[in-house]
């Protein structure tokens, strides 16, 4: 399920839309919990920033590759967490994200050990409309 968050306020405040994988595979690997978020920094001029964490530290030089419905989209990675570089993929992947009904996040970490973590999309466009709408006005 999707949510809102935020943190810090005025010109440093921090506003994001995250969610939880329902499933994650393998389960018997041992790692943090995973998440997507969707951030928006209004004093650093960012908006739409998708990231991603698997729970490890990724294999350097890998991607991520994210399904969300019948799209695909490429992160690159750098210590926990993988990013999208383009805006417009971002945007396209937004876009993606409020039709789908489920993402799923194939990633390999350090030790090469291949994930795939399913997110459901239920929630998303509630938390991601009042996540831009709470850092809007900064």
């Amino acid at each position: 399920m999707w949510e809102s968050q935020f943190s810090g306020e005025g010109k440093n405040k921090i506003c994001f839309a995250v969610t939880m994988p329902t499933k994650m595979s393998p389960a018997n690997l041992n790692r943090a919990e995973s998440r997507i978020f969707v951030t928006f920094r209004p004093n650093d001029g960012v908006s739409n920033e998708i990231s991603i964490t698997n729970g490890y530290p990724f294999r350097k030089k890998s991607g991520v590759n994210v399904n969300v419905g019948n799209a695909q989209f490429k992160f690159n990675t750098k210590g926990k967490f993988a990013w999208m570089t383009s805006l417009d993929d971002e945007l396209k992947m937004i876009r993606a994200m409020k039709k789908a009904n489920k993402a799923q996040v194939i990633g390999v970490s350090s030790r090469g050990n291949k994930t795939r973590d399913t997110y459901s999309m239920m929630g998303f466009t509630d938390a991601y409309n009042a996540a831009r709408k709470n850092c809007k006005n900064q």
